[in-house]
C-alpha cells in the first residue's frame, strides 16, 4: 500500500531538511570557533517580553494548572548569563510570537541570539558580515542572493547607513527632525498614512520603515545596517551618550528583508523598570493585557557589564538563502 500523500510530500522535502542541518551546523561551528559558549534557553518562562508590540502565548499544565508563557525571544535568560559572569554566548532557541502566519513570519521560528560583554554592538556588526560571508558563500553562487530580481552580494560587507539619513533620504525628513506627536503624523500622512488621533510616535514610525524606508533598501546591493533608532525605540538599547534622543541600536537587512536587532545593552535597573512600566501603559492604552514582569531580569539588568547583543532569525535568514517560505524552511511544510 501507498502512504499518504502527506507522507509523501514529507519525503520529497528532505532537501530541506538536510540544508537544514548543514545550516544549522555551520552555525554552530561559527561560533565555536569565536569562543562562544552555547547554551539552551528555558521554553517554559514566567514572563514573555516586555515591548508592546509583542504578543506572547500561554501555556497551561492539565494537572498543576501552572501557567507558563513561550518565550518570544531568549533574550531575558541570556542577560542573566552575562550579568552573572559569562562573557560570550549564544543560543539557537525556539521563539513564538502570536502573529498572523505569512512569508516572512511564522508564530513559531528559531531565533539565533549572541552577545558579547566589554564590547559594543559594532562588534556585533563585525561578526554580522562575517557569518554573512560564511552562509553566503555556502548556499549561494558566488555569495549573491537574488530576489524579486534583485541582487544582495552577501560576501560583499555590510554598508552602515545612519537611520535619520535613511529616513531623509527616502521618508523625506530625518526623523531626528520630528519632535512631536504632531510632526510625526505629519510625515506619515504626507506619505499616504491614515495618521488620525490614534496613532503613536511608534505607529508612525513602523508606517514610515515598511512603506518608504525598507523597500529602498532591497535595491542596495548588499546587506545594510541602520544604526540610531529614535529613543522611543530603544526596548532594551542603551541611550547614546553624546545624543539621548538616540539609542545605540542596528537593525540588519538583506534584500529589504529585515533579519536582525541588535543592541549596545542598557545597564541601568531603575531605567529599565521605567521603559517596562511604560510599554506596559501603552500595551494597556491599545486594549492588550499587559506583560507580566520578570524581576530577576530586571534586577540582573544593574550587575550587567558594559555588553551588546544580537536577535537575528535563523529561520529567516535560511528562508532567504534556499529561496522558500520560512514554514517550509522551519518544518518542511
Amino acid at each position: 500500500m501507498d502512504p499518504p500523500a502527506f507522507l509523501q510530500d514529507l519525503a520529497s522535502r528532505r532537501p530541506l531538511f538536510e540544508a537544514r542541518a548543514l545550516f544549522l551546523h555551520q552555525v554552530r561551528s561559527f561560533f565555536l570557533s569565536r569562543g562562544f559558549l552555547e547554551v539552551d534557553a528555558p521554553l517554559l518562562v514566567p514572563a514573555a517580553g516586555m515591548e508592546p508590540h509583542l504578543d506572547p502565548f500561554e501555556a497551561r499544565g492539565w494537572a498543576t494548572g501552572r501557567m507558563a508563557f513561550l518565550p518570544t525571544s531568549p533574550e531575558f535568560y541570556l542577560k542573566k548569563l552575562l550579568a552573572s559572569g559569562v562573557e560570550r554566548c549564544y543560543c539557537l532557541a525556539p521563539a513564538f510570537r502570536d502573529e498572523p502566519p505569512s512569508r516572512g513570519h511564522s508564530p513559531e521560528f528559531l531565533m539565533l541570539e549572541w552577545y558579547r560583554a566589554g564590547q559594543d554592538h559594532g562588534a556585533i556588526l563585525a561578526d554580522c558580515a562575517a557569518l554573512l560571508d560564511e552562509v553566503g558563500r555556502r548556499f549561494l553562487p558566488g555569495g549573491v542572493l537574488e530576489r524579486g530580481g534583485l541582487r544582495c552580494d552577501l560576501t560583499a560587507g555590510i554598508e552602515v547607513m545612519d537611520l535619520g539619513e535613511a529616513f531623509a533620504r527616502f521618508a523625506g525628513e530625518d526623523w531626528r527632525d520630528l519632535h512631536t506627536l504632531g510632526a510625526w503624523r505629519r510625515a506619515a500622512r504626507s506619505r499616504g498614512a491614515e495618521a488620525d488621533g490614534g496613532w503613536s510616535e511608534n505607529d508612525c514610525f513602523s508606517f514610515l520603515m515598511v512603506s518608504e524606508v525598507e523597500p529602498a533598501l532591497a535595491r542596495m546591493g548588499r546587506p545594510v545596517a541602520l544604526v540610531g533608532y529614535p529613543a522611543f525605540q530603544a526596548a532594551l538599547a542603551r541611550l547614546n551618550p553624546q545624543d539621548p534622543r538616540v539609542s545605540d541600536r542596528f537593525e540588519l537587512y538583506a534584500a529589504g528583508v529585515e533579519l536582525a536587532n541588535a543592541y549596545t545593552e542598557l545597564t541601568d535597573s531603575r531605567q529599565q523598570q521605567r521603559r517596562f512600566e511604560a510599554y506596559q501603559t501603552e500595551r494597556r492604552a491599545g486594549g492588550k493585557p499587559p506583560h507580566p514582569a520578570d524581576a530577576q531580569f530586571l534586577e540582573a539588568v544593574g550587575h550587567l557589564p558594559p555588553c551588546a547583543g544580537i536577535a537575528l532569525g535563523a529561520d529567516r535568514l535560511l528562508s532567504l538563502l534556499l529561496g522558500e517560505p520560512l514554514a517550509r524552511v522551519r518544518h518542511g511544510c
